[in-house]
């Protein structure tokens, strides 16, 4: 019965355990861009499909601007992404952002949130974008059949063609604005058509050149992602962070297009820092990730836990302990007399010896027959009674405690006759009690 009950125990937690890997994992909308985070806006497949694409290199830091140019970032080019909804950085970050342009290295920013302020590192641009994805609104559009989507466009940038990208427009940003005295090239734009605008674009030619096109709609272009010369460098901003995540990796539309623009790094290695990313729970790096991200660590956290799951397995069950034999304690009394007896006799102490065993007959008459022999006013009748309750004569009884209590009262010596005598009194005594 206890065996079935276990197996039944087992079967019940293997099903569960079925049940919860094959249960679908809940998704949290919520971007983080964290490299352990392999929620849809989390960047732990993101990292991983770059790390086995990019021949030059791809690894994630934590280091701003500023520490990356104290690395010597400044003096071989490299490729940098930045991954925000908000980019606000330091006059300290804007400085060494500028260097690092300058140095000739290659920086993407992707963000929803990007303003110029008066600063004195100005780079003349203005993003915007979503900081939010709400599923139920895509949820509820695709019930009642109207999916908002944005037809994203590809320009003529080598080495790739001209190509357009269907996207959720809950998912992609609004823009990014330039000043007049900047000069960029725009790598991927969007038409935003007028609210006026009521012409068919089927019927309109896609050889058309932007300006003619967006006379023929009746609308305007927004810029989605741009490149500003800067120095020997480039700088790279987009306004769609979603994008650039687990789900935009994974997703055969958005896929392509993060491809080409990663393509726009020519082969120089590629960094993305989180020093600017939101900061949260899921980005933040645990101690057990370190080890994990080594391989030895790894495999002695694999190894421990293995060696912890065989000990449950073989020891950690009840065991019944071996009972063991008890003997009976030895009877030392013997060996302890004649040990006693021993030492006596070696010192040669006789008046102790009948001092002590004095004690004991004495002890013995009080507790036998509650006669205190020691009780000098009682003395007659002590003896008397003594010699009535062992059957002695009286006359025996005195002269056997007499000689006792001279032998321990006034001899500072005693003879081994005179002790023998002295004890075989008592024990006289004794044996007729």
């Amino acid at each position: 019965m206890n065996k079935k009950f276990l197996f039944g125990v087992v079967v019940f937690l293997l099903f569960v355990l079925a049940m919860e890997f094959n249960a679908p994992a809940k998704f949290i909308w919520k971007p983080t861009f964290g490299h352990y985070d392999d929620q849809p806006f989390g960047c732990a497949v993101f990292d991983t499909l770059m790390q086995k694409s990019i021949p030059a290199g791809y690894h994630v830091t934590n280091k701003t601007f500023a520490q990356l140019e104290r690395d010597g970032y400044g003096k071989k080019p490299h490729a940098i992404l930045v991954q925000t909804l908000a980019f606000n950085p330091t006059e300290t970050d804007r400085r060494a952002l500028s260097r690092l342009l300058k140095a000739g290295n290659k920086v993407l920013i992707v963000t929803s949130d990007f303003a110029c302020d008066s600063s004195k590192i100005d780079f003349g641009v203005a993003v915007s974008g979503r900081d939010t994805f709400l599923p139920r609104w895509v949820k509820k559009s695709i019930e009642s059949y109207l999916i908002p989507m944005d037809t994203l466009y590809w320009n003529a940038v080598k080495p790739y063609r001209p190509h357009t990208y269907q996207v959720y427009t809950s998912m992609s940003g609004y823009g990014i604005e330039v000043d007049k005295g900047v000069q960029c090239d725009t790598l991927l734009c969007a038409f935003q058509r007028s609210i006026d605008g009521d012409v068919d674009t089927t019927v309109v030619s896609y050889d058309l050149d932007d300006d003619e096109y967006a006379d023929k709609i009746g609308g305007y272009w927004q810029a989605r992602l741009i490149r500003i010369k800067w120095g020997k460098g480039e700088l790279f901003l987009s306004c769609d962070p979603f994008f650039w995540t687990n789900y935009g990796v994974l997703d055969p539309e958005i896929n392509g297009l993060l491809f080409r623009a990663m393509s726009q790094f020519r082969g120089l290695p590629v960094t993305r820092t989180e020093a600017y990313a939101p900061k949260n729970v899921i980005n933040k790096e645990s101690p057990l990730s370190y080890w994990l991200q080594n391989a030895p660590l790894r495999w002695c956290v694999y190894l421990t836990l293995l060696g912890l799951l065989l000990f449950c397995v073989f020891y950690a069950r009840r065991r019944q302990r071996v009972i063991p034999v008890v003997k009976q304690p030895e009877n030392k009394s013997l060996e302890f007399v004649q040990l006693i007896g021993t030492l006596y006799y070696q010192k040669h102490e006789n008046l102790d010896l009948l001092q002590k065993k004095y004690g004991y007959f004495a002890e013995l008459v009080r507790r036998q027959l509650l006669i205190d022999i020691d009780d000098e006013d009682m003395r007659r009748e002590n003896i008397q009674q003594l010699a009535f309750c062992t059957g002695m004569a009286e006359a025996d009884v005195r002269i056997i405690l007499d000689r006792v209590s001279r032998y321990l009262q006034h001899s500072s010596s005693l003879t081994d006759k005179q002790l023998q005598a002295s004890i075989d009194g008592l024990d006289r005594i004794i044996s007729n009690l």
